[in-house]
């Protein structure tokens, strides 16, 4: 990846976490972004009465440019991901129904009537007896005074990936933070529409084998529709 696109991933960790973490009823990203518009305003009017100097300039490109990362950030889902024509080597192993393969994901998981977006959490991926898909997300919530993860998004949260509805998948690779991985992107529909699923392994051999089963049930279950 570029520079760029690293810069710009390093900027998505700690904006996704300010996403996820709130101050009462107040997300702290929104308050960060108010904040931003704030100081924007306050230095142009302390500006206007001193004479605006560079130093004026300089606070408020900086603040604008803190409040555009975050709103670049929210609106790219928290993760830079790129496309890599990746082919399944011969030999790679099947996945075995039940077996499973522990990887990070992002995406919209769900528990009861309540879904969260989560990036890059670690994540449980099985296929079962049905050909389909389970990914179970393991949340830790860190919360102070009120001030964190809500409380209440502690635990388990799920996807439910049936192969039938996933429309595209595409290798690439993914980068968060300062982490660099291989990873696929996967489209799929549910009740709400279309959504888009990122799950990112350990190693090259680790996508093989998952790419290899998400591949190959949607292509059977392809095949069975247009029987």
């Amino acid at each position: 990846m570029s520079i760029r696109d690293r810069f710009l991933a390093l900027i998505s960790a700690p904006a996704y976490a300010l996403r996820r973490s709130k101050a009462g009823f107040l997300r702290l990203h929104v308050g960060v972004i108010v904040l931003c518009l704030v100081g924007t305003a306050y230095v142009a009017y302390r500006g206007k009465q001193e004479d605006f100097t560079l130093t004026h300039a300089a606070l408020a490109v900086v603040c604008l440019l803190v409040a555009a990362l975050m709103v670049w950030a929210e609106a790219h889902r928290y993760v830079v991901f790129h496309p890599l024509t990746t082919v399944v080597p011969e030999g790679t192993r099947d996945l075995a129904p039940e077996e499973k393969l522990f990887v990070r994901g992002s995406g919209t998981f769900e528990v009861s009537d309540m879904s969260r977006y989560l990036v890059e959490v670690p994540v449980v991926f099985w296929p079962t007896q049905l050909a389909e898909h389970i990914l179970a997300a393991k949340v830790r919530a860190f919360n102070l005074l009120g001030v964190g993860v809500p409380s209440g998004e502690h635990g388990w949260w799920y996807i439910f990936l049936q192969p039938r509805r996933v429309i595209e998948i595409v290798p690439g690779e993914l980068c968060f933070g300062l982490r660099l991985r291989p990873a696929v992107r996967v489209l799929h529909r549910t009740d709400k529409g279309h959504e888009l699923l990122y799950l990112s392994c350990d190693t090259p051999q680790q996508l093989a084998v998952l790419l290899k089963e998400l591949q190959g049930k949607m292509e059977a279950e392809r095949a069975r529709n247009e029987e």
